[in-house]
């Protein structure tokens, strides 16, 4: 196998950011008195589209979801977006991918939050492009990831998908590219889960995700 670019998952891949999510997920459903679920269903927040995941919950037409989307934004951007925590291990591991490959991220985020999450946390000086969701929350996960190879002018063949979720392994298939599923963030909780959709391994960790590259990509001593 071989690659020119690593497409990063953002939340629960490179950032534990359920602390924040969850807080803004809380205080946004309250504000519209809407009745809070449990903590598990709340978490399926972390990393999905927001505005397909309220509807998938409660069933609401397209202007109470582009409320719940608009109100989320509003206060996640004034602060919950910092409530977050790092990896062990995610910088080293980013600094020596970033000596044999190029480095994206593809992220439902909106896109000025990731950029500004990832600068305040010191990770976005490894990557070359940080793409994110559009404005009005329409973008699908693959238009986004194929933007981020877009951007840089890689082939979609040319590419390896990092993701701790379904919405990650899903858009990875839609495009045809090859995907690593990590265990340690929000979505899959061990290789079994990851196993349920296409994809070339599994990480536990994220030194796991560049010791599983450097042994599987036969350019991995020939950076870019």
């Amino acid at each position: 196998m071989k690659a020119r670019l690593i497409i990063f998952d953002l939340d629960g891949t490179l950032l534990d950011t359920g602390r924040g999510i969850l807080k803004c997920i809380a205080s946004t459903l309250a504000k519209m008195n809407i009745p809070l679920p449990d903590v598990e269903v709340c978490k399926s927040f972390v990393g999905p589209s927001l505005k397909k995941r309220f509807f998938e919950l409660f069933g609401a037409d397209e202007k109470v979801a582009d409320e719940f989307v608009s109100n989320f934004r509003e206060q996640y951007g004034n602060g919950d977006i910092f409530l977050a925590d790092r990896y062990p291990g995610m910088e080293e591991s980013l600094a020596t991918l970033r000596e044999h490959f190029s480095l994206a991220v593809a992220t439902n985020k909106r896109e000025d939050h990731a950029v500004k999450l990832l600068e305040k946390f010191e990770l976005s000086s490894y990557f070359d492009v940080i793409c994110g969701s559009d404005a009005t929350a329409t973008m699908t996960k693959e238009q986004i990831v194929a933007s981020a190879a877009e951007w840089l002018s890689v082939s979609l063949a040319d590419c390896i998908m990092v993701g701790d979720s379904d919405n990650d392994a899903i858009a990875a298939a839609k495009l045809g590219i090859p995907f690593v599923g990590v265990t340690y963030g929000y979505g899959f909780k061990n290789a079994a889960d990851v196993a349920h959709f296409p994809h070339i391994g599994s990480a536990n960790t994220p030194l796991d995700i560049r010791d599983f590259i450097a042994e599987n990509c036969k350019n991995y001593k020939n950076p870019l």
